[in-house]
């Protein structure tokens, strides 16, 4: 590779906790791999980088990580002061943590990386200049197609019903990154009358009394829960039967007479889902992952761990950044910087953020393609019932 000068890049990789989802365990192997396929692809680039990894053991969750962020600061400092050349963040985390340690970027102008947190705060370039989101789900997950839909079937009359984040700890940070969006992008607009509530199906699971009064009060009902909780939802707002069914998955046979009432309750429901058409490229980078997981980490993934999304964001954030640093797209730090003799030393955190806007990478996983707003994007489908095939079909 050529004209890289004096460049060097210094990778600083924050994990807290071990979520199953972007914890230590979930995000390091795959880092492992990411780092070692740069190696091979760019190897005088790679032979460039430092790469350093705090990891914080045993944070139980999303609120935890949030508040250890300023214990957690203290150490970030020593590995992002004195270092030469570029350094670039790297968190899987969920939004609270993240949203503090992107002030912490701003105030070091160093860019930080998040490949989980796609949290519409974000969206504030003043607080956070140097942030991307490389995030699976997009700005505010599917809330932004949500409230397109909504307007353009002119339905603004609607009832909220969020899951209480402690009950299913796997995907809180998904739950709780959807409720925030919809309190921020449709709670906010004047277009909509919105009745928000959180509901506990775990410690309350008789909610029968506000579905009632939402189903009186409302033409829409969002529902932001686990598929069995939205099945029995839907079979009891099904005027047929008075109680509510088995715990299963949306489209699980039970040989309970619910069954029947649930596929024509599913008539009326409508399944928001992401688009990744092209899945199965991963296949490669999950497999390799989970050897690493076993071999260096004495760690054996259950078979739901095997396939994770936002951990191969993680991998997806590496191999972009290691592209833009390619002899292809080294054009953008040109224009970024007057002297490439001097360590990149004008590139800043901001400069090197809005390099990556606008940007689409080809990657030995997925085309990801990152918006003007530092977000990814992504594509939202609308699925319906289809009685024929008993499936959910666009």
């Amino acid at each position: 590779m050529s004209g890289l000068g004096l460049l060097k890049i210094n990778f600083v990789i924050l994990t807290l906790g071990e979520d199953v989802n972007y914890g230590f365990y979930a995000t390091a192997p795959m880092y492992d791999i990411a780092f070692d396929r740069a190696a091979l692809k760019y190897p005088e680039l790679y032979s460039r980088t430092t790469r350093r990894v705090l990891y914080q053991k045993n944070v139980k969750d999303c609120a935890s990580a949030g508040s250890d962020m300023l214990d957690v600061a203290g150490k970030m400092f020593d590995l992002v002061t004195d270092q030469d050349g570029i350094t670039i963040l790297l968190s899987p985390g969920c939004s609270l943590e993240v949203m503090a340690l992107a002030d912490f970027a701003r105030e070091m102008d160093v860019t930080l990386i998040g490949s989980t947190s796609a949290d519409v705060v974000f969206m504030n370039k003043l607080r956070y200049p140097t942030f991307i989101s490389f995030g699976p789900t997009g700005r505010g997950a599917e809330v932004p197609a949500l409230k397109m839909f909504l307007e353009m079937h002119s339905l603004t009359t609607i009832t909220v019903f969020c899951e209480n984040l402690f009950n299913y700890l796997n995907v809180a940070s998904f739950f709780g990154l959807t409720c925030r969006s919809i309190k921020s992008l449709i709670m906010t607009s004047q277009s909509f009358t919105v009745s928000y509530q959180d509901f506990d199906s775990v410690r309350k699971p008789d909610f029968s009394g506000m579905l009632l009064r939402a189903k009186r009060l409302s033409r829409v009902i969002v529902l932001e829960t686990r598929e069995d909780i939205v099945r029995r939802i839907m079979v009891f707002l099904f005027p047929q039967p008075n109680r509510l069914p088995l715990y299963v998955d949306l489209l699980d046979t039970t040989n309970e007479p619910f069954d029947h009432f649930a596929e024509k309750a599913f008539e009326s429901l409508i399944v928001l889902q992401f688009d990744y058409s092209d899945w199965s490229r991963s296949e490669q980078v999950f497999a390799a992952v989970a050897r690493r997981a076993e071999a260096a980490y004495n760690y054996t993934y259950r078979e739901d761990e095997k396939t994770n999304d936002d951990s191969l964001s993680a991998y997806e954030a590496v191999a972009s950044f290691f592209q833009v640093f390619d002899d292809h797209r080294l054009q953008v730090l040109h224009d970024l910087t007057s002297d490439l003799d001097v360590n990149y030393a004008n590139v800043t955190g901001k400069t090197l953020r809005n390099a990556i806007l606008n940007k689409t990478f080809d990657l030995d996983t997925r085309r990801v393609d990152i918006g003007p707003d530092a977000y990814r994007l992504v594509s939202t489908i609308f699925l319906r019932f289809n009685d024929r095939s008993r499936q959910f079909e666009v």
